[in-house]
């Protein structure tokens, strides 16, 4: 994980701030394989754009938060898998394109 600082502490949750890479932003298939990938881990997950907040296991939610190109988002995971889910969904919005194995 290379984006943004990252609180790793066994007490709280885990941040991390990322640029999305997506050229068309967090748009529907990217905001639905962000959604899915949360909902693999024991950890819940938010995400900020700004002021506004998103249910990390919501891509209706994710979508709402109307993220384009280059949009800084702050991932928060907290939970028993939050560094697990925290690493692999950064990677997804780092991600250039729509294709994440």
């Amino acid at each position: 994980m290379t984006a943004g600082a990252t609180r790793s502490t066994a007490d709280g949750p885990h941040r991390c701030t990322v640029a999305v890479a997506n050229p068309h932003g967090l748009h529907m298939r990217p905001a639905a394989a962000f959604a899915e990938a949360a909902k693999g881990f024991a950890a819940v997950v938010t995400v900020w754009h700004g002021e506004k907040k998103a249910d990390g296991r919501s891509p209706w939610e994710l979508i709402m938060l109307v993220a384009g190109p280059g949009a800084e988002l702050t991932v928060e995971a907290d939970g028993a898998d939050a560094a697990a889910a925290l690493g692999r969904l950064i990677e997804l919005l780092q991600a250039a394109s729509d294709e994440v194995g």
